[in-house]
């Protein structure tokens, strides 16, 4: 059975893993993305990653799920990084080539973690489904039939969370203003909670005190109902089979999940029509879907 190494690069870590076919994880790595501007030293550790998961086996090439515009067919970064510091425009590909004997594969990280639940997860057997990734910020992927992942022609396609959501609203670090990823993510849990406290707190904090802090059940019933009437918009353009739910802050559910079916109900013309899932697979979507990407594809130099 074939092996791949499966990369999910963040703006704080690195996970990868060496995958079975099946998707079975056989070894596991981590460590912390040093974000510090110079791509150089990313392209290290991704290579010494690739290196740690490869040694003594048999692998056929490693995938890498990565934030920003992803050139898939080159291997490379285009004009927006993501959250990681001079990431724009770095040619990921040719850079580990000099770094490391294994061919890669490169996908946006939101389209990998589409590609795992379309393979093993809530996505299996449905013909198309559009994928919200909500951590720090909002990635997004469609799943269309027959074809799979929709890329664009400019590898820009499923940038969700750079919709515009609140026109001249919040800025977004992409430059716009009103970005759906201001009002529907991690980051904007915490900006409710500061625009309507005057205070600072992380989001994980503001969620544990849903059930006691005014303020915090606030921040987060609008984060729910602001996501809620994005659904709603993107099921009349798009009007996918399903709309499934991953990233870090699906953890956190159970607080905001039925708001946020409820403003979608509120919103839409006819809710009856498609279903709304969390995702199966957690942090181990990107690395799986980066992995899928190697099984799927032809790889060379």
């Amino acid at each position: 059975m074939k092996k791949a190494i499966g990369l999910d690069l963040g703006g704080t870590k690195i996970n990868g893993a060496l995958i079975l076919e099946d998707g079975l994880f056989l070894k596991r790595a981590s460590t912390n993305t040093r974000n510090e501007g110079d791509p150089s030293i990313i392209l290290r550790q991704l290579a010494e990653m690739i290196a740690q998961l490869s040694e003594g086996e048999e692998v056929v090439g490693a995938g890498i799920g990565s934030p920003g515009f992803v050139d898939s067919e080159n291997g490379r970064i285009m004009a927006v990084g993501g959250n990681i510091a001079g990431w724009a425009w770095t040619d990921v590909k040719a850079g580990l080539s000099d770094l490391s004997p294994l061919p890669v594969v490169m996908e946006n990280d939101a389209n990998c973690a589409a590609a795992c639940e379309a393979w093993l997860g809530a996505g299996k057997g449905l013909s198309s489904f559009v994928m919200l990734t909500i951590g720090t910020g909002l990635g997004g992927a469609i799943w269309l039939p027959q074809l799979g992942l929709w890329r664009g022609s400019n590898f820009r396609a499923a940038e969700l969370g750079h919709s515009i959501l609140i026109p001249r609203g919040r800025k977004c670090t992409c430059g716009q203003y009103g970005c759906v990823e201001r009002y529907a993510s991690g980051t904007a849990i915490e900006e409710n909670y500061f625009e309507l406290s005057g205070r600072r707190i992380d989001g994980t904090s503001i969620v544990a005190s849903y059930d006691v802090d005014e303020f915090a059940r606030q921040s987060v019933d609008r984060f729910a109902r602001d996501l809620g009437i994005f659904l709603a918009t993107l099921r009349n353009i798009i009007d996918p089979e399903a709309f499934i739910i991953g990233g870090g802050v699906i953890d956190s559910r159970t607080i905001w999940w039925d708001t946020m079916i409820n403003e979608f109900k509120n919103q839409v013309n006819d809710p009856s029509s498609i279903e709304i899932l969390p995702a199966q697979y957690g942090n181990d979507a990107g690395m799986l879907g980066a992995a899928s990407l190697v099984f799927d594809n032809p790889l060379d130099r």
